[in-house]
């Protein structure tokens, strides 16, 4: 009864996921630790399931050109480099006070998403390609080192840094979900070494999240509205802060 309930959430937040560009690992990770795995357990099982989740909507992004290959490519390269150091100090760095910082920045991100201030918050001068260049390599960078310290896909960060660049709504999620795939495979391998999964709880909810995200994908491309988008985004990142600080307390 209890892996039929892990298959159900697992589809509902794989849907949810891919409509605002996660790949899901930062619900993932607390949510398989509390049912009694293991945390490095817990966040290479997030991972897999991230490389499903954003890989099953960016099945549906592609079709829809709604991916930024130029920007997408070198974000890549730097996150997944990132994840390599990241893996490489999980047992070496105190995690709480990162959790902790993390959760501040995502309420501020998110309550701007909320009430509609993104305007402000993005409203920047249009930015050089040689500019963007170095925003995208170091912000994958800082992505992938929480990627593989954490077990998280970064799209917390990554949707907002692409407003920042000036791509809609739509598209950074989109963009996202695509990086997300590469990031969480470097991550993944840096993490699964000592992985010893049960293979049948994780056939079924690898074939939930893939479900899942195709239906979240189809849902945003198609049936959601920019300004809908937004809010969503925001409430997801408020959820997700309200459980990375109950984790700490």
């Amino acid at each position: 009864m209890e892996d039929i309930l892990i298959v159900v959430a697992v589809f509902f937040m794989s849907s949810i996921s891919s409509m605002v560009g996660f790949g899901g690992a930062i619900f993932y990770v607390p949510f398989f630790y509390w049912t009694g795995m293991e945390l490095i357990g817990a966040i290479t099982t997030a991972l897999l399931l991230n490389i499903v989740t954003s890989g099953s909507a960016t099945l549906i992004y592609l079709r829809r050109k709604l991916v930024d290959l130029n920007i997408a490519v070198p974000f890549i390269v730097a996150s997944a480099t990132g994840a390599q150091i990241g893996a490489y100090f999980t047992k070496m760095v105190p995690v709480d006070p990162l959790l902790f910082l993390l959760a501040i920045l995502i309420i501020v991100i998110g309550l701007e998403m909320i009430f509609s201030r993104t305007a402000m918050l993005f409203h920047v001068r249009k930015t050089g390609e040689k500019e963007k260049l170095v925003v995208v390599i170091f912000g994958g960078l800082i992505v992938g080192i929480f990627s593989g310290l954490l077990g998280i896909g970064g799209g917390s960060f990554l949707v907002p840094m692409l407003l920042l660049l000036g791509y809609g709504i739509k598209y950074a999620a989109a963009t996202s979900g695509f990086i997300i795939i590469f990031t969480s495979i470097s991550a993944f391998i840096a993490h699964a070494r000592t992985w010893e999964p049960d293979l049948t709880l994780i056939t079924y909810i690898a074939l939930a999240s893939f479900t899942g995200a195709q239906l979240g994908s189809h849902l945003m491309s198609t049936r959601l509205k920019a300004e809908t988008l937004k809010k969503m985004f925001g409430i997801i990142l408020l959820l997700m802060a309200i459980r990375i600080i109950s984790g700490l307390l």
